[in-house]
């Protein structure tokens, strides 16, 4: 599996860490589905972490469709939808735009916006990241 590195300086809880980074590494292809992940033991181990810190955020990932979690058979990579349902596409278009205009209130410009989401897209389809313009 990719590396995690926890960073204790930051203000993100450790659990938002954990699964930022598996977010990132399953939307990126990095973890493909049926990939299974370490056991919420060996994770925490090695991260140096509580074991209550992997388990919630496996839960959240799994909330979010990322992961299944099989009880006593590990955790696994789930496969992404084959379509986004309306009371979900909503709810994610609306977590869109709030992010968006949290972004927007911290100063970035139209173009600046424009230009992180097309990096985030180029990467998430495994293409080189587009620079800043």
């Amino acid at each position: 599996m990719a590396s995690i590195a926890i960073d204790r300086g930051l203000e993100d809880p450790v659990y938002r860490q954990v699964a930022d980074q598996l977010r990132r590494l399953i939307a990126a292809g990095a973890l493909g589905s049926g990939t299974t992940l370490p056991s919420v033991r060996q994770l925490a181990g090695d991260l140096g972490v509580n074991l209550n810190t992997i388990a919630r955020a496996y839960r959240l990932l799994e909330r979010e469709g990322f992961l299944v979690i099989r009880d006593r058979a590990g955790v696994v990579v789930a496969a992404p939808a084959k379509e986004i349902e309306g009371p979900a596409r909503a709810r994610l278009l609306e977590e869109l735009r709030a992010t968006l205009a949290r972004l927007r209130q911290a100063g970035m410009t139209t173009e600046e916006l424009l230009t992180a989401v097309r990096r985030e897209v180029a990467v998430m389809e495994g293409s080189k990241e587009i620079d800043d313009e």
